[in-house]
């Protein structure tokens, strides 16, 4: 294989490489060629920093929206009970 070749392999390969879910000769094949290609440490380590921080700050982004929403939600229905109670 040409290296852009084994590069485009690596790359698809690199969410189960990091799982460690190949088989132990493609795994060996990974670490070889991550310690060998420039390029592709760059891009491994890239995912590695970038794809966590954004899939954390979507969930507490959500977090944060139900939140208040079940505040606000709760906040409504003790005015509503207090009103209906005491009218």
């Amino acid at each position: 294989m040409e290296n852009n070749q084994d590069c485009a392999v690596f790359q698809d390969l690199y969410e189960l490489y990091i799982d460690c879910e190949l088989e132990p000769e493609t795994m060996e094949w990974m670490r070889e060629h991550e310690m060998g290609c420039m390029y592709c440490i760059n891009k491994s380590q890239t995912k590695i920093v970038n794809v966590p921080l954004s899939e954390d700050f979507e969930k507490i982004k959500t977090i944060r929206i139900l939140t208040v929403l079940l505040y606000g939600s709760f906040a409504a229905l003790s005015l509503w009970m207090s009103v209906w109670y005491f009218w």
